[in-house]
């Protein structure tokens, strides 16, 4: 499918992963004290593999100069996904592979790895059980305001819809995101606690934020 603006949509794959890096450090810069310690992409790659393992629906958008955005999610419903066991088991192997191979290990990767754990931890009590979750959501910011992000959640939102799913839900936080595009779509916050992830890699604090949105199927357009 290709827009007015030229805009295209396709499946992700695995060539695609370098470009999707590349849009999730510009949008989640590291702070300082990772900085100053490694030149590597501070598991980006690495945070992407491990999304798309959890998401039956990974689209990237592009026009004629590559990716410019992309939405990884799980519908539950949607045929295609590989079971919750599968997804854990490879994501834990490919995680420890990561973050205790002998050439990466610092002091900065493993206070990522333990703040990464604690934000997980919270996030298993405060996220609601849905039968669909948006993973990973990203738009190049040369191309923001042009209705690529619209595009690409609205295009999940209608598969989700088209699977007779109920619930959908986010994580985001309060500050490297732009968490009032999810208000704007009608998600309702549900939860809110300190982000210890998004802190640590930012070197800012910051808050995590859980919304919900609650489909009704066989609808079109914004709920």
């Amino acid at each position: 499918m290709t827009d007015q603006q030229g805009i295209s949509f396709r499946r992700y794959v695995l060539e695609d992963l370098r470009a999707c890096a590349r849009l999730a450090e510009e949008a989640w810069p590291a702070g300082s004290e990772l900085v100053s310690e490694s030149h590597e992409p501070w598991g980006l790659e690495g945070y992407i593999e491990s999304s798309q393992l959890w998401s039956n629906w990974t689209e990237v958008a592009y026009d004629s100069e590559g990716i410019v955005g992309f939405l990884f999610g799980r519908i539950d419903k949607l045929l295609g996904g590989t079971s919750a066991f599968d997804s854990a088991s490879r994501e834990l192997s490919m995680m420890t592979r990561f973050f205790f191979g002998e050439r990466r290990m610092t002091s900065g990767l493993l206070g990522l790895f333990w703040n990464l754990s604690l934000t997980e931890m919270k996030l298993l009590v405060n996220m609601p059980r849905s039968d669909a979750e948006i993973e990973l959501f990203i738009v190049d910011s040369r191309h923001r305001g042009k209705g690529i992000g619209r595009m690409l959640i609205d295009r999940f939102l209608q598969a989700a819809r088209d699977t007779g799913t109920s619930l959908v839900t986010v994580y985001t936080d309060d500050k490297t995101s732009n968490w009032q595009f999810y208000e704007k779509h009608g998600f309702r916050k549900v939860a809110t606690f300190h982000d210890n992830l998004t802190s640590y890699f930012a070197g800012v604090d910051s808050n995590g934020i859980v919304y919900v949105l609650e489909l009704k199927t066989g609808s079109s357009g914004n709920e």
